[in-house]
């Protein structure tokens, strides 16, 4: 080894060792602007404006900007769709790094408060800590230890904040349309290393044919469409021959009657059937458990619907059986990103009609027209129509890219790993970007010391949780690769 590459590596140790102080020291305090943010219940929603996704989201939004600029950075609210922190220097290259303040709906079960953090040994808990408004914290304490350490960067750097990710990203549509968007976009809302490409998206309705008159009263599972249900419930009209059918549900079925008179001339009122899966992220569905087939393949197997009901469930609880699209006829798969996901993410009746929201993941190859074709006939098999098609391509960048690489890299040797740039089937802000690829902050984390209900402890479940220590490495990394890029704005 030079005496100058000697030089090199002692001054790069003695910068890790002053980054590692400083977040030693602002610790608490990140936790504490966490718990801010997670006390807010912003589930987006279609507003009037000015406040387009709800007063709850624009609290959120006002709140981490007012973070921004307690530590000294220029702010702007754009419309309340995305709100941005500028930090950085003056170079001709800009980078985007997002996050956003909006969470989905928290369901039902929680042992902790949802909208609260709770801190329980290396844990925080509630809804948001990982998915995404612990990351935007940590981002800008990244930006915050840059500023306060008086490091160099060579480029503007802008933290954008969103407030619709989880309700199809039409505030990052807006930005592009309407802003001066980065020339290299950063979106901490993935896993580590870098995520360079994200699968296409579709979703859409499978709608029953009528069901008028039968036993069927009520349909309910789901809070959105990026959620596999980990509840469902099924209301039937009571009647002498059910209750005696009744006895051949299984445990995992609750029957609660309802006092409520029938709507019939010599109804006994109904009956509320409900069951319990394993809810979980609906773009990584791989141990979760769809409620909906739980409850459907009791009732189904027990004798409780007539001919039409029974048929029309029948093919719904086969589609929620299984993860891999093959009951709908469109199981595929490529080398880049793996097999098609789908999820039956939200179960409703409506004007007699039972509904399905579908939440399909597909390989990046895969062409969507084609699924869609495949999926249409399948439906019509069996009685069904489409309704509220909606599709998102997939987005690829190159994973060799120098700026890529820097990225990866920086992870690698901060962690200590050797890891390499991946795919995935979930959907963030990239695949509305250009030049735009994942970067953490999610790692492995051993949920189980927990002691929580199975299922609980992921994004988009119950008990929601994030891993202190792995936050505090994120943050770590954060900063290392903002100096990193330094090498590719220069270039």
């Amino acid at each position: 080894m030079s005496k100058e590459t000697g030089q090199e590596a002692a001054q790069d140790l003695e910068l890790e060792k002053r980054i590692d102080d400083w977040i030693r020291l602002h610790q608490d305090e990140l936790l504490a602007d966490i718990a801010l943010l997670v006390s807010i219940p912003s589930v987006a929603t279609e507003s009037a404006e000015p406040k387009v996704y709800g007063k709850a989201c624009a609290e959120a939004l006002e709140a981490v900007l007012a973070l921004g600029e307690r530590y000294g950075f220029r702010t702007s609210n754009t419309d309340y769709r995305c709100g941005v922190i500028e930090g950085g220097g003056a170079g001709q290259r800009s980078v985007g790094i997002w996050g956003h303040t909006d969470v989905v709906p928290a369901g039902d079960g929680w042992v902790y408060p949802p909208f609260q953090s709770t801190r329980v040994g290396d844990f925080l808990i509630g809804r948001g800590v990982q998915d995404n408004k612990g990351p935007v914290v940590a981002v800008l304490y990244a930006l915050r230890c840059i500023r306060e350490l008086g490091l160099p960067l060579r480029y503007m750097v802008k933290q954008i904040i969103g407030s619709a990710e989880e309700i199809g990203m039409g505030d990052a549509v807006y930005v592009v349309q309407h802003g001066d968007v980065p020339d290299f976009n950063i979106v901490a809302d993935s896993g580590f290393p870098v995520c360079y490409g994200e699968k296409g998206l579709i979703q859409a309705d499978l709608i029953s044919p009528s069901l008028g008159g039968g036993a069927v009263l009520g349909f309910r599972a789901g809070s959105a469409s990026n959620i596999v249900p980990g509840e469902a419930e099924l209301t039937l009209r009571y009647d002498e021959g059910l209750g005696r059918r009744l006895q051949a549900l299984p445990e995992t079925v609750t029957v609660t009657r309802v006092d409520a008179p029938g709507e019939l001339p010599g109804d006994l009122g109904a009956v509320r059937l409900t069951a319990r899966g394993i809810p979980g992220h609906a773009a990584f569905p791989s141990g979760s458990i769809n409620a909906i087939h739980v409850l459907l393949d009791a009732v189904l197997a027990a004798g409780l619907l007539d001919a039409g009901e029974a048929s029309a469930f029948r093919f719904i609880a086969a589609v929620c059986a299984t993860y891999d699209g093959a009951a709908l006829g469109i199981a595929c798969a490529d080398e880049v990103s793996g097999e098609l996901t789908c999820v039956g993410a939200i179960g409703s009746l409506v004007r007699g009609e039972a509904r399905l929201n579908l939440n399909i993941r597909c390989p990046i190859t895969a062409d969507a027209s084609v699924l869609l074709k495949a999926l249409e006939q399948s439906a019509a098999g069996h009685g069904f129509t489409l309704d509220a098609v909606q599709v998102n391509k997939g987005n690829r960048v190159d994973k060799d890219a120098p700026e890529v690489r820097l990225l990866n890299d920086t992870f690698n040797r901060v962690m200590g790993t050797q890891k390499e740039p991946f795919v995935m089937g979930g959907g963030t802000y990239a695949r509305k970007l250009p030049h735009a690829v994942g970067f953490g902050p999610g790692m492995p984390a051993d949920v189980s010391v927990l002691g929580l209900p199975e299922g609980h402890g992921q994004i988009h479940g119950p008990d929601e949780a994030q891993s202190i220590p792995n936050l505090l490495a994120a943050l770590k990394v954060y900063v290392m690769a903002l100096l990193a890029l330094n090498e590719w704005a220069e270039s």
